[in-house]
């Protein structure tokens, strides 16, 4: 008697198993039907092989800074884009500037503290980043935004530390880089 209590109730578990089950596109070869799904792209790479130590450790730092400086490059690219929409709707040349003089206050107490911070390093970084999210570099972005003088300024205060504000990003001569802020966003 028990056996056959225990039997009824597998059965019934079963059953009720199979009506709730998805449903999936189906595929009808010849006389078979046959359940269809697409599945996401996934990309493989291979575990990173260094020639040595200090190429392995220079990789690390890269990483370290690009980590450092990836979320304010990706904060930047979406400001961007809110900036250029908000000034299209702005017919008034008065209007805009005043919505620049907001917006640029706006950023001064978020950013201005956090960003006095970085290493040379780590602002070249963020400078090429910065160009890679908003498809201008920052000389362009300073000039289009500020006026000719500060982005004139500006990038004579880089070149004094080593690099140019005028950098275009070339995700073909900054692979290091592009692998890490592609391996960050989950693309690999």
């Amino acid at each position: 008697m028990i056996r056959l209590v225990f039997i009824a109730l597998l059965f019934s578990h079963f059953t009720s198993m199979a009506q709730t089950g998805l449903l999936l596109p189906a595929v009808i070869i010849g006389r078979d039907t046959l359940p269809a799904y697409q599945l996401q792209d996934i990309v493989v790479v291979s575990k990173r092989i260094f020639k040595n130590a200090e190429e392995q450790s220079r990789f690390n730092a890269l990483k370290k800074n690009v980590m450092i400086v990836y979320p304010f490059a990706k904060e930047a690219g979406s400001i961007f884009n809110e900036i250029n929409y908000t000034m299209e709707a702005l017919d008034k040349r008065k209007d805009r500037k005043k919505f620049m003089k907001e917006k640029e206050a706006q950023l001064n107490v978020l950013f201005e503290g956090e960003l006095k911070n970085l290493t040379i390093t780590q602002g070249e970084i963020l400078c090429k980043l910065v160009a890679r999210e908003t498809g201008l570099s920052v000389y362009d972005l300073i000039r289009e935004f500020k006026n000719p003088f500060s982005a004139f300024y500006w990038n004579k205060m880089s070149q004094f530390l080593g690099y140019s504000l005028r950098y275009q990003y070339d995700a073909q001569e900054e692979k290091e880089i592009e692998f890490i802020v592609r391996s960050l966003e989950g693309d690999y």
